[in-house]
């Protein structure tokens, strides 16, 4: 039966009762297996589903906004250097957009500071700021390489170097050859002024003058005495063959009046150089050691309930060298012990039969023997410029094992008296040629060389005789 409704439309309203029971519980049926079906692919392993596209990587979080707006030139103080302010601002404009200013300013000061000045940290902030800064590192390494020095050079040699087509290093070099052909010795010697060159006086003494002008190879200085008459004598200097100057009288007098003169005339025409002592016998330099296990000497300053010092301090004593200029021996005299069989006063040594090892003196030395020898080899490697002067504390026996010691290496050693009367070891200074003398202290400027050596210029210029 058809109906029609309002709005014109028509529908179909009469079916029969059972067609729509199916319809509708065909419906439900569907619906709850919708539900079922969704159900299952929610609960499904994510391993099990097959996805048709790539899956996206994660999102990484974004960085933070770092302020970069800050003025680098304001963290410039007056105490940084050139040097030390380009460091710290290579690595502040380096790092600026990625690392925050409170904490990049200190950065670049630990950096600035381990490149320029080697200063060390913790060692987790020296790795951070050497790794932060390792392209600034090797540039600025590069740079301190090829670095130029800077010199000041006249306008005069300036112009003229530019017109010669010389570099002014060149030149500085050819001036530096021109000095030191100047002063170095001739081979072979012709004339008197070469034979003056190749001469320079020691420490004002013929004899070690002599000395050195023979290891030259170019002669030697000789003195010839012959008599004129009876108690009268004529004494003539020599240098390599060429006469230099005589004197005449008695023996003594002639001879000692032609050395000096000799002498004078030496230094008018020749170089000198002269040994400075640095340390005096009262401040030596090398202290007395003793054995591992063995008592230092006893003391040798008296203490205040000694009769002696008590008897001192009523005299008027108050400490210090004894004398009216406190110029008198510091600590009481010394009694050595005495381990050998001879008598009192005795200076003679014990014969020894050849062949026989000498233990008498090394069994009685408490000293450190390792630690003198180890001394020995270091001489011998480093040559010093000055004389070791060891403490007046070394007994005779010690000091005897010193001498052998010095004497197994060659090294020229002696026994002087100080001005207190007691003996002292003391190894001579290792000896430098005096050519070599004048190249450093006149032309290289050594500064160690020039502390303990006087170069004095000759008095009259050296012309061609």
């Amino acid at each position: 039966m058809n109906l029609s409704c309002s709005n014109g439309l028509q529908r179909v309203t009469s079916l029969p009762a059972k067609t729509l029971k199916k319809q509708n519980r065909r419906k439900r049926f569907n619906r709850s297996r919708r539900r079922k079906n969704i159900k299952l692919v929610a609960t499904r392993p994510a391993s099990t589903i097959h996805v048709a596209h790539p899956a996206l990587p994660p999102e990484s979080p974004e960085p933070p906004v770092v302020d970069s707006s800050w003025d680098i030139d304001s963290y410039r103080t007056r105490f940084d250097t050139v040097s030390l302010w380009n460091l710290k601002k290579w690595f502040m404009e380096l790092h600026k957009d990625t690392i925050p200013e409170h904490e990049l300013v200190p950065l670049a000061q630990v950096f600035a500071s381990m490149e320029a000045y080697g200063c060390t940290y913790a060692p987790e902030l020296m790795e951070r700021a050497s790794q932060l800064g390792e392209p600034i590192a090797r540039v600025y390494c590069e740079l301190k390489q090829h670095k130029c020095a800077r010199t000041l050079v006249s306008a005069d040699a300036a112009v003229r170097a530019w017109l010669d087509g010389v570099t002014y290093a060149d030149e500085q070099e050819s001036i530096r050859q021109m000095q030191i052909a100047q002063i170095a010795p001739v081979f072979p010697a012709q004339t008197l002024a070469e034979i003056f060159q190749n001469i320079v006086v020691v420490n004002n003494s013929l004899k070690e003058t002599t000395e050195w002008f023979e290891r030259l190879g170019g002669g030697t200085i000789s003195i010839a005495i012959s008599p004129i008459s009876y108690g009268v004598f004529e004494v003539k200097a020599y240098a390599a063959n060429f006469f230099i100057n005589k004197a005449a009288g008695t023996y003594q007098k002639a001879y000692a009046q032609c050395v000096a003169d000799l002498l004078e005339i030496l230094k008018n025409y020749c170089y000198q150089v002269n040994y400075i002592q640095r340390f005096s016998y009262l401040q030596y330099n090398v202290e007395r050691l003793p054995k591992e296990g063995e008592l230092p000497p006893p003391g040798q300053c008296l203490q205040q309930n000694n009769i002696g010092y008590r008897m001192l301090q009523k005299l008027g004593w108050t400490g210090g060298p004894l004398g009216y200029k406190q110029t008198g021996i510091l600590n009481p005299i010394e009694v050595p012990a005495k381990h050998d069989r001879r008598g009192l006063g005795c200076t003679k040594a014990k014969k020894r039969k050849p062949g026989k090892a000498d233990h008498g003196d090394g069994d009685h030395c408490a000293l450190d023997l390792h630690f003198y020898h180890e001394l020995m080899l270091s001489i011998v490697a480093r040559k010093p410029y000055y004389d070791l002067i060891f403490s007046p504390e070394f007994t005779e026996n010690e000091r005897i094992v010193l001498t052998r010691l010095a004497a197994q290496w060659r090294l020229r050693c002696e026994t002087r008296l100080a001005v207190t009367g007691q003996a002292q070891f003391v190894i001579k200074r290792y000896p430098l040629p005096p050519h070599d003398v004048l190249v450093q202290v006149l032309i290289e400027k050594h500064p160690l060389v020039s502390k303990y050596y006087e170069v004095v210029p000759p008095k009259v210029g050296l012309i061609s005789l």
